[in-house]
C-alpha cells in the first residue's frame, strides 16, 4: 500500500517556464504514445514514482495528469473514432 506524501505543493503554485515546456512536451508525447489512455498512464507513472518516494518525478506526472485532465479536448481529439 501506498503511503501519502506530505507537503506535496499544487502544481499550479510552483510552475516555471522551463518546468511548463517540458510538462507540455510530456502532455504531447503521452497523448502519441498512449491515445485515448494519455490520462491513466499520466496518473500511473504519478502513482509509481509516488510508491518509490521520488518526489520530483511525483510532481511532474501530477502536472502532466492534471494538464490532461483540465484539456479533454486534447484527448477527444485523438479519440475520435473514424
Amino acid at each position: 500500500m501506498s503511503k501519502p506524501l506530505k507537503n506535496v505543493p499544487e502544481p499550479s503554485i510552483q510552475a516555471d517556464a522551463q518546468h511548463d515546456v517540458a510538462v507540455a512536451a510530456a502532455v504531447e508525447l503521452a497523448m502519441e504514445f498512449y491515445g485515448c489512455d494519455a490520462v491513466t498512464a499520466a496518473a500511473m507513472r504519478a502513482v509509481e514514482a509516488r510508491d518509490l518516494d521520488r518526489q520530483s518525478h511525483y510532481r511532474f506526472w501530477l502536472y502532466v495528469f492534471k494538464s490532461l485532465k483540465s484539456n479533454p479536448s486534447l484527448i477527444n481529439e485523438i479519440c475520435q473514432p473514424g
